[in-house]
């Protein structure tokens, strides 16, 4: 791409080998999609239930307050759409005749010129468990099945009673997301060949651009990732790309082993809410930045955040005056490299 805003897309411009840039990503409105371009409608299966789930993001992300009623109708129609795309995409990959109502009587015409009949959302799980061997929680399957609910009833009559109550309709939304996209990183994106993966990864960049915005989603995603957060509270902070509180230094079996280790190849930060994964010296510098604000603007990429050197591993990726999810109000001194137990913080 071409003449776009520097650092938004095709930034290729040249920084000093010394600066650190910035790992936090650009807000999704910022970023120029090429389904925005103009051109024919040309979407296969996972370029258009990823489009679905853009959309839906698009409709419910808000920084504060509830999304409209209409827009809340809408992204319940899409998010229903993209699911169906995404999961009947996979069933695709395994074998083409799959995504047939009757596979038996399955024709290459009919599914290149779009009449045939497929598989109904029920049908398209119990063959992905059955064929593909694809296995679905208890909370996941009923979640679809409230979501196809919702779907029918404000497609065809519009909701009533319980369900048509905004939070019910927006948890639902919330759990399908949750599963849509740990199931798109596990069971789609691994089967894609360039460059339909890298337009795929771009999607879903801006997927996860809009979910930490959404806060039915957001309380959902925190809850599913307790048991895994809950073990190791004083070695997570809060991500800067996402603002979570999810963001897990690994650390090293034996700190003392690391004097040889290239810190720069080594991606052993990750966040668990929005799965971006660093190297120690990158998290120090977005935390100090972002979140301790070191950074001013998103043009200071010559102000270098002040770090530390660690006692244990001797590393200079210590930094003063971080938090632990163990204890958010409770400045302490923690090291990105080892990730030692964090000590009180003498700034």
């Amino acid at each position: 791409m071409t003449n776009l805003p520097t650092g938004i897309v095709g930034d290729d411009t040249e920084r000093p080998a010394n600066i650190v840039p910035q790992v936090a990503r650009w807000p999704s409105a910022h970023r120029i999609r090429k389904a925005e371009f103009v051109g024919d409608p040309h979407f296969p299966p996972v370029a258009n239930g990823l489009d679905y789930l853009v959309s839906v993001v698009d409709l419910l992300e808000r920084d504060s307050g509830g999304s409209p009623a209409r827009e809340l109708k809408y992204a319940v129609l899409h998010l229903a759409a993209g699911a169906e795309v995404l999961l009947k995409a996979r069933l695709l990959i395994e074998h083409w005749s799959l995504v047939f109502t009757h596979p038996g009587q399955a024709t290459r015409e009919a599914l290149e010129d779009g009449s045939l009949s497929s598989c109904s959302p029920d049908e398209t799980r119990q063959r992905l468990k059955n064929i593909v061997g694809i296995t679905f929680t208890g909370r996941e399957e009923q979640a679809l099945k409230d979501l196809a609910r919702s779907r029918n009833a404000l497609q065809h009559w519009g909701l009533t009673g319980e369900q048509a109550r905004a939070s019910v309709v927006a948890s639902t939304t919330a759990r399908v997301l949750n599963f849509l996209v740990a199931f798109v990183e596990d069971h789609l994106l691994p089967w894609l060949q360039a460059p339909e993966l890298s337009e795929a990864r771009e999607e879903m960049r801006h997927v996860r651009d809009g979910l930490a915005f959404i806060e039915e989603y957001v309380r959902e995603r925190m809850k599913d990732l307790a048991p895994r957060l809950g073990p190791v509270r004083r070695s997570t902070v809060q991500c800067p790309l996402c603002r979570q509180w999810a963001l897990v230094a690994r650390g090293y079996e034996d700190a003392q082993d690391v004097d040889d280790l290239d810190i720069d190849d080594m991606f052993n930060v990750e966040c668990l809410f929005c799965t971006e994964r660093l190297t120690p010296r990158e998290a120090a510098h977005e935390y100090a930045g972002v979140i301790l604000g070191h950074f001013g603007n998103e043009e200071a990429f010559d102000l270098t955040p002040e770090v530390h050197t660690c006692p244990q591993c001797q590393h200079a990726l210590l930094i003063q005056g971080a938090a632990t999810a163990a204890a958010p109000d409770r400045p302490v001194d923690f090291c990105f490299a080892c990730a030692t137990a964090p000590v009180a913080s003498r700034s």
